[in-house]
């Protein structure tokens, strides 16, 4: 199992690249609107999926081959990151490695009502949990949890954790429509999110192609009446991925297009954002790919993206 993948083209951190310990799609939610697609093992059970030495190993290779080939470090995946056992081992490890760049946990914060989850995040620069619903209703209907799970003890969880951690705590909440974006909803999540007392409020929508067809993200216009919910002056309005210039070639383009739309489906530009290259030689390289039905196309909400053949079976 390779464990480092990208850099990937991130609204929020500029060329991310991933630490993925989890095999797809391994998850404690089987979230509606997952660009990584349906939940295949749904598990609360942690465990080595890999060993941290590996991962470290994967690493120095990269960057002997990609001096300053990243602008952050993120623990991502396809699943959840957190249900990794020796996480707390591996991020020290990254943090001492790498101490130069920023290292960044996207969780759904599903288990940090468990002591050792949130132990092993302490060494973070930046915590990233999800809280989409408050009410049980919304919860099940968005993030369809594992049944052993409920939504109080998760919230009293990052209520732990913002007590015990002090690094950057960033809350996403991700809005759906028709399922978590109504006034009573917004006004549960927006006192939570008061309590909470995050240094910033992501707040986003479906833009990619989700799990379960027929779920839809928020228009622009709606995204900003929500946002009036949540604390002002720290609250975003996640946009698109906006391109960075001059991040050199990459030796592998190939290989490199089918590593990122294999976590991911992917557009030209956020391609060509994440790997470096002008679009007219990365359009080269996807058409040689689809040519040999290696990659695929399709249109959602008038984005054109690129993913793997598997993925749209």
């Amino acid at each position: 199992m390779r464990t480092i993948f990208g850099p990937v083209p991130s609204r929020r951190l500029g060329r991310s690249l991933g630490i993925d310990v989890i095999p797809p799609k391994t998850c404690s939610y089987n979230c509606v609107y997952c660009e990584s697609g349906l939940t295949t093992h749904l598990t609360v059970k942690r465990r080595a999926f890999v060993r941290p030495e590996d991962v470290l190993a994967e690493l120095r290779e990269y960057f002997l081959e990609h001096p300053g080939g990243a602008d952050a470090l993120t623990f991502s995946s396809a699943g959840e990151p957190t249900l990794y056992e020796p996480l707390e081992e591996l991020v020290r490890a990254v943090k001492e490695a790498y101490a130069s760049l920023p290292l960044i946990v996207l969780t759904n914060g599903s288990l940090l009502w468990h002591p050792e989850v949130r132990r092993a995040l302490l060494r973070a620069d930046r915590v990233v949990p999800s809280v989409d619903a408050i009410s049980d209703e919304a919860f099940k209907c968005v993030n369809r949890p594992h049944p052993e799970l409920d939504n109080d003890s998760i919230l009293d969880g990052l209520r732990a954790f913002r007590k015990e951690y002090k690094g950057q705590l960033h809350v996403e909440v991700m809005l759906v429509s028709g399922l978590n974006d109504n006034r009573e909803e917004l006004l549960r999540l927006s006192r939570f999110v008061e309590e909470l007392g995050p240094e910033r409020v992501e707040l986003n929508t479906v833009v990619r192609p989700p799990a379960q067809w027929g779920t839809t993200g928020l228009s622009a216009r709606r995204m900003e009446e929500c946002a009036s919910f949540f604390p002002a002056g720290k609250t975003d309005v996640i946009g698109r991925f906006q391109r960075a210039e001059g991040q050199g070639e990459d030796p592998d383009l190939s290989g490199r297009i089918l590593e990122l739309v294999s976590r991911r489906p992917c557009s030209i530009e956020e391609m060509a954002a994440s790997l470096g290259v002008p679009e007219v030689e990365l359009r080269r390289a996807v058409m040689s790919l689809e040519a040999d039905n290696r990659l695929t196309r399709y249109l959602y909400n008038e984005i054109e993206f690129l993913c793997s053949p598997e993925c749209r079976r």
